[in-house]
């Protein structure tokens, strides 16, 4: 329907009739815009101008879309999140406990590169002040989301009996293990010669990991965080 169409000048089409595109297309033009200047100047300069301009279209249709400039920012983040942490395929859910992890904590870094994802958080970083609830968003959302899903496998492995965790414990559980088997954005944020590409190294930390935390749990004792913590009332060392 016309409703849902816009139309796209440079540089998207050649010289002559405008080229209409669906809604969806749209919005993917504007959130590529969007990660673009997060990367090339940060969220504090990027105006719905600079936006509208590079998406090809009217900045009225991008707030036609987006209530306003966090809420664009936020919209980019998730999107950007649902990339990178694609949920298992079938044939992965098939396979034994720990190659499922490694599939949920290996990112799939889309369009360009972790260089770009990189700049992206310090980006959202530097204007904590002005757009704290993007800072919120990244740990609660995107960070989040990937907890959930590590989370939700290891309740499935305790369920197919390939390890023994209750659904109370694997919530910490995939905190635990995340953090584990990932490297500190803090590196990368603070090293600008840092390698941001998977490697051998990184995969190997993951393994790693994953083996680790289903040898503690297969062994005997309960791996509670709640168990480790030391008791106000316990005597000094």
């Amino acid at each position: 329907m016309m409703q849902d169409m816009d139309i796209v000048t440079e540089p998207l089409c050649r010289k002559g009739r405008p080229v209409q595109i669906c809604a969806e297309k749209r919005r993917d033009l504007i959130l590529d815009a969007v990660e673009d200047f997060m990367v090339e100047q940060g969220l504090i300069r990027t105006s719905m101008d600079d936006v509208a301009k590079r998406a090809g279209m009217s900045k009225r249709t991008i707030y036609e879309l987006f209530e306003n400039r966090e809420s664009l920012f936020a919209e980019c983040l998730s999107r950007r999140s649902h990339r990178m942490l694609a949920p298992l395929t079938p044939a992965q859910k098939s396979l034994p406990l720990a190659p499922r992890l490694e599939e949920l904590l290996t990112f799939n870094f889309p369009r360009t590169s972790a260089r770009q994802s990189v700049e992206m958080l310090r980006s959202v970083i530097t204007a904590a002040r002005d757009y704290p609830g993007l800072g919120r968003r990244i740990h609660t959302v995107c960070l989040g989301r990937l907890y959930d899903m590590v989370a939700a496998e290891l309740v499935e492995g305790n369920a197919r009996g390939e390890i023994s965790v209750t659904g109370e414990q694997a919530a910490e559980h995939a905190v635990l293990l995340t953090d584990m088997a990932l490297e500190s954005p803090l590196s990368m944020l603070l090293d600008p010669d840092a390698v941001l590409e998977d490697t051998e190294k990184k995969a190997a930390r993951r393994r790693l990991a994953i083996r680790i935390y289903i040898q503690a749990l297969q062994g005997p004792g309960e791996l509670s965080i709640a168990a480790c913590r030391v008791s106000d009332d316990a005597p000094a060392a």
